[in-house]
Parts: C-alpha cells; sequence; structure tokens
C-alpha cells in the first residue's frame, strides 16, 4: 500500500491532497453524468471519450479514460451509480415481503425501485434512455445486464419471483425473464422519453408506469401460452 506521504508527493500538504482527491471526485462525476446524457440522446457508438471531455468542460481529451477507464468501464460505472440507491430500496421492500405468497408484491419488489427511482433524478433525466441504448449494444450489453443483476439483493428478488410464477420448462423462465428485463427498460425509456418531451404529465407517469409494469410482468410469468 504507498503511504499517505508518498501518496501526496513532497511537498503536497494534507490539505492539498484531500482538495485534489475531491476534485477528482468530482470531475468523475461530472464526466459519468455527462457521458449518461450523450449515450441516452446519441447511442454509444456515436459518442466518443473526446466528447465526453468537452461536453463536460475539461480541457484534457484524455479525461475520461485517466478518471475512469474504456468505455465499457463507463458504462459499467454509469450502471453501479444508479442499481446501489435502487437495491436499497429493494432490499427494504424484500424484508416486507418475506415469506409472502403474492406473486405481485414480489414484482413489485423488482419494479418499483427501479420507477420510484427515476421519478426522483426529475425531468429530465437520461438512465432509462442510456439503459435502452447500451442493451441493444452487442459488445456491451452483457456489461449492464451483468452489473444490474449480479447483485445478492436482485438475485434474491427474481428468485422470490420464479419461486412463485407459473412452472415452466427451464428454458422457457430464460425466456421469459430476458422479456421482463426488456419491457423494464424499453417501457421506463419511452416514458422517460415522454416526459423530457412534454408528452407525459409527471405527477403520475413513474407511480402509474410501475402499476402497469407490474400488471404486464405477472401476466407473462401465469400465463400458460404456446411450449417452446
Amino acid at each position: 500500500m504507498v503511504s499517505g506521504e508518498l501518496w501526496r508527493g513532497p511537498g503536497v500538504s494534507p490539505v492539498d491532497a484531500g482538495s485534489r482527491r475531491a476534485d477528482a471526485v468530482a470531475t468523475r462525476r461530472l464526466l459519468l453524468r455527462t457521458a449518461e446524457r450523450l449515450f441516452a440522446e446519441r447511442g454509444v457508438h456515436a459518442v466518443s471519450a473526446r466528447q465526453i471531455a468537452e461536453a463536460a468542460g475539461q480541457g484534457s481529451n484524455s479525461a475520461v479514460g485517466y478518471h475512469i477507464g474504456t468505455k465499457a468501464d463507463l458504462v459499467a460505472a454509469i450502471v453501479r451509480e444508479h442499481v446501489g440507491p435502487m437495491d436499497r430500496m429493494r432490499e427494504q421492500m424484500l424484508r416486507r415481503v418475506a415469506g409472502s405468497g403474492d406473486l405481485r408484491a414480489h414484482i413489485a419488489c423488482l419494479v418499483l425501485p427501479v420507477t420510484n427511482h427515476l421519478e426522483g433524478l426529475g425531468v429530465p433525466s437520461w438512465y432509462a434512455r442510456f439503459a435502452a441504448q447500451v442493451v441493444i449494444d452487442p459488445g456491451l450489453r452483457t456489461v449492464v445486464v451483468a452489473e444490474a443483476t449480479a447483485s445478492p439483493v436482485m438475485r434474491r428478488a427474481m428468485d422470490g419471483i420464479l419461486a412463485l410464477a407459473r412452472p415452466m420448462p427451464g428454458e422457457c423462465v430464460t425466456v421469459r425473464t430476458g422479456m421482463v428485463r426488456h419491457l423494464i427498460v424499453h417501457t421506463c425509456a419511452d416514458r422517460e422519453q415522454d416526459l423530457a418531451d412534454g408528452n407525459a404529465p409527471s405527477a403520475d407517469t413513474w407511480p402509474r408506469t410501475g402499476r402497469l409494469l407490474i400488471d404486464a410482468i405477472e401476466a407473462l410469468l401465469t400465463i400458460k401460452g404456446a411450449r417452446l
């Protein structure tokens, strides 16, 4: 481990070192927010690290690489910024429904942390549209799916839902859980765009979207449908 003195370098006071760390954290957050917005508006491949740095007002074109890393690192960091608050909300909801046999209550643990988080971001927000852009990218979709679904809280939420869903063959479970993910991502992206364009009332958009998603996911996981 590098000592504090070595990290600061010769002649750098603890106050100066702390200020530099704070500046670095603020710059990193600014780059993440800027990248999220640009990716949402233009698509992932249409935006370069240089464009992100310029839009964030950074003098160095290598700012993204220095503070964050590769484009995959950037995408993963953006997802983590949002997954944390959603998982904390999800954890509280899961505690309340523990032992319940109510499928809708368990689906709500999956959906409402997403829609409530998006509502809390205000208007305009960009995360839902960012996620929709990334999940259709062949090279980056695995990054965002892994970051968004790998937490123990998310696994518990999905396990609770699947334990109460209609019994179905394993391959059908895989397909339908993938459909659930697409329902949430793209429906939320559409609603976020509507809000940004002024085509939806901000007062009830996200609560209503949450209710409609719960309805749709419950139907998807309980109807028998065609055999694969």
